[in-house]
């Protein structure tokens, strides 16, 4: 890049930044820069200052230098052979040695205190038949496995990405280079080894609290595969991320009040999330005395069967309850408008009534800004989908396999479709209004509305 001064017809002249360029057979000059014009000697002089501080940052942007090194130095006032001298070309460089400090000191040790290097522990007991000894080659497996758990734990920290990218980063940023297919194998064995994990993970959460965990928290969702093949583990099912037609598998996971993980399982993608919590149950047998044990829930666990089975496994709970499918003689009790009782839960104003069902309590709860909320959004679906209907493109199948939006339409004939303003006003009568329902008696109601505020943790 150089400066260079022209003279325009009014006698104003034009400091501009030009660069060589090669186009075909011929070097052409581009405008890289217009700096300003200049009508005297001394703006002239102040623009040119102007424009070598502007070359020398669009250069140091190009190929920065080193942080020993100033840039003016470099490039100030050099003409380009001058600065490739002093430049180093990295191109046919190679590296001799690597120090890595950071994620392997901090985490690295973190890894081994939680005794995750023990996960292959039980592979040093194979013995030599005949001899009874050891198997020195067995104790390599599994110095070997334990290294490779050890370095991926590492990377995924650092990093998240996928196997194979994760074997790319460990050789680019971590001179350590491991095969695809020995992850794999890894990967295979760690699979075996994942009750051993389950319980390093539960014992490490436990110790950090002094007294017993009691209230557990326990959510279900979806992980998606960029795939479309299905086996005995990923399928098809109804998908958070929105992905319908990638396979996917369902996790579920139970956490302490603070988020901390106790356990988790995975299930096939085609399950409905309300049927995991009876197997989450067993584990968590396992490892609480259950009779001690308050599970905290969404909505999706409320059905009959996992109800049944918490109360016949000792457990207390708090579930959010499904308002709308309960029966007409509780719905009739939550729009009477008696009988409600203003209390505080978390510092936020509450109207509270208890009702009975089954024999267990369901405590309604209206909350000002949850009601203005629920309104907000119905209006802004109602919004929208008066422009689909007006618009003479709508294809009616987009909107009513929605259920979000056919609750609030009416299908006229196979092709019209309206609004029906009487859902819309029975829908509005549920603005602020959320329940749950235990089986705890003692308990008083804002202690459980707080205590299930807090599965946002999860």
């Amino acid at each position: 890049m150089f400066i260079r001064v022209k003279t325009r017809a009014n006698n104003l002249r034009s400091i501009q930044i030009c660069e060589n360029q090669r186009k075909a057979d011929k070097v052409v000059q581009r405008i890289v820069r217009h700096v300003g014009q200049a009508e005297t000697d001394e703006e002239e002089k102040r623009l040119r200052e102007l424009a070598q501080s502007i070359i020398v940052r669009l250069k140091e942007q190009a190929q920065p230098v080193l942080p020993v090194f100033n840039a003016e130095d470099i490039y100030g006032n050099k003409s380009d052979q001058e600065v490739k001298a002093l430049l180093v070309d990295l191109t046919h460089q190679r590296e001799e040695q690597r120090v890595i400090e950071g994620i392997g000191h901090v985490f690295g040790k973190l890894f081994d205190e939680l005794k995750f290097d023990t996960v292959f522990q039980d592979d040093i007991e194979k013995v030599n038949k005949e001899t009874g000894e050891i198997e020195t080659v067995v104790i390599k497996k599994k110095e070997e496995k334990t290294n490779i758990l050890k370095a991926c734990v590492m990377a995924r920290i650092a990093n998240p990405s996928s196997k194979h990218r994760t074997a790319a980063l460990l050789e680019e940023d971590y001179a350590i280079k491991i095969p695809l297919d020995r992850i794999y194998r890894m990967m295979d064995s760690l699979y075996e080894k994942q009750d051993i994990v389950k319980d390093i993970v539960c014992i490490s959460t436990l110790s950090l609290f002094k007294e017993s965990v009691d209230v557990l928290f326990f959510d279900v969702t979806t992980l998606y595969f960029e795939s479309f093949e299905k086996d005995d583990l990923r399928n098809n099912g109804f998908s958070k991320d929105c992905k319908f037609k990638e396979t996917q598998v369902v996790l579920a996971l139970v956490t302490t009040t603070e988020g901390l993980p106790i356990s988790y399982e995975v299930f096939p993608g085609n399950l409905f999330e309300g049927n995991s919590l009876i197997t989450m149950i067993g584990e968590l047998k396992k490892r609480f005395d259950v009779k001690n044990i308050m599970l905290i829930a969404d909505r999706a666990m409320f059905n009959e069967e996992n109800l049944k089975h918490m109360e016949n496994e000792k457990i207390n709970y708090i579930v959010a309850a499904k308002l709308k499918s309960l029966p007409q003689t509780q719905k009739k009790e939550i729009f009477e408008m008696g009988h409600y009782e203003f209390t505080n839960v978390e510092e936020t104003a509450h109207w509270i009534k208890e009702l009975n069902y089954k024999e267990r309590r369901i405590i309604v709860s209206y909350n000002k800004d949850r009601a203005n909320k629920d309104s907000k959004d119905r209006i802004r679906l109602v919004e929208r989908l008066m422009k689909k209907i007006t618009d003479k493109k709508c294809n009616v199948k987009d909107l009513i396999t929605n259920n979000g939006t056919k609750k609030y339409l009416t299908v006229i004939g196979k092709t019209n479709v309206e609004l029906n303003s009487t859902k819309i006003a029975e829908d509005a009568k549920w603005d602020g209004l959320h329940g749950v329902i235990t089986n705890m008696k003692e308990k008083k109601a804002n202690e459980m509305l707080a205590k299930y505020k807090g599965l946002w943790c999860i």
